[in-house]
């Protein structure tokens, strides 16, 4: 495989979500608060997306695909807003943009919607950027690279809207990197994973020994092929999940903790998910 191959896997996994978005957004919903506290916000935000080069209306195929969010004072819709689509001698990019609309403040909707163009048009960027210099380096040859990004809806019930923006990439290997961002529509705000306990409440400790014995157990049991810490020789292995790890909540209410393909194990476990029972967490949830 080529070094210009080699990279690119790592090239893409850095264009993600600004980790600043979401402090940007927190420190929006406070300055509003305090002008106006009778107000509730709702929030909704995605990972990398790639903004449209076409128009919105250039086919039918490109129509908005909408969820609506009940419950709220206004309906907040998260839309298929286009799709970019390239196709060409092994070189593919299907690429959908979601887009917030109907948020109350006008301003935290504002810096969201800029922030996806920001990561649309890097990614965007990066992808043809590469495709040239493969050409350049490969001539007519075919090459196989790709990026397919898009948006699911993992949960929308009553109590919560859970969405997994991810970023699938395809370059000699393939990779896949996913933003979770959850929405508790009874309180209109963005989840983080230390709001869901107490303060000060250590959770890391308690989900952490439990993944650490759902992953043994299915290496033993089940073929399973992740890299524990101290049991393994590629790299140091799991030990603890990161304070502010992927997560979801799903449509019984159960946290889900999410790591992106190659993070705890070998590509073949793809994409690992781990709901924690409620009954670990029971002494130290809100």
């Amino acid at each position: 495989m080529s070094k210009t191959l080699k990279n690119l896997n790592e090239e893409y996994e850095n264009i993600s979500a600004s980790k600043e978005l979401e402090e940007r957004i927190k420190m929006i919903m406070k300055a509003e608060k305090k002008k106006q506290p009778w107000i509730k916000f709702s929030t909704v935000a995605a990972s990398t997306v790639i903004a449209a080069s076409i128009a919105l209306n250039a086919s039918p195929s490109f129509a908005y695909a909408m969820t609506e969010v009940p419950g709220m004072d206004t309906v907040v819709k998260i839309l298929t807003f286009g799709r970019y689509v390239n196709e060409e001698n092994g070189y593919e990019a299907n690429i959908v943009t979601p887009h917030i609309e109907g948020l109350l403040n006008q301003e935290l909707q504002d810096q969201l919607n800029a922030e996806f163009k920001d990561n649309a048009d890097a990614l965007i960027a990066a992808f043809e950027k590469d495709v040239k210099a493969l050409k350049a380096e490969f001539g007519d040859e075919t090459v196989h690279m790709g990026i397919d990004s898009n948006y699911i809806v993992k949960t929308d019930n009553n109590n919560y809207l859970a969405i997994d923006v991810y970023i699938l990439n395809t370059a000699g290997s393939s990779s896949t990197v996913h933003s979770f961002y959850t929405i508790d529509k009874r309180t209109n705000n963005l989840v983080t994973l230390p709001s869901l306990f107490k303060e000060g409440a250590d959770y890391v400790t308690p989900i952490s020994k439990y993944i650490t014995s759902e992953m043994e157990r299915m290496n033993e049991s089940e073929g399973g092929m992740f890299f524990i810490h101290g049991q393994t020789e590629i790299g140091e292995g799991f030990q603890a999940i990161q304070p502010e790890q992927n997560f979801y909540i799903d449509n019984d209410g159960n946290l889900v903790i999410c790591f992106d393909k190659y993070e705890v194990a070998a590509g073949a476990q793809g994409s690992p998910e781990f709901v924690i029972p409620q009954d670990i967490l029971s002494d130290i949830a809100k």
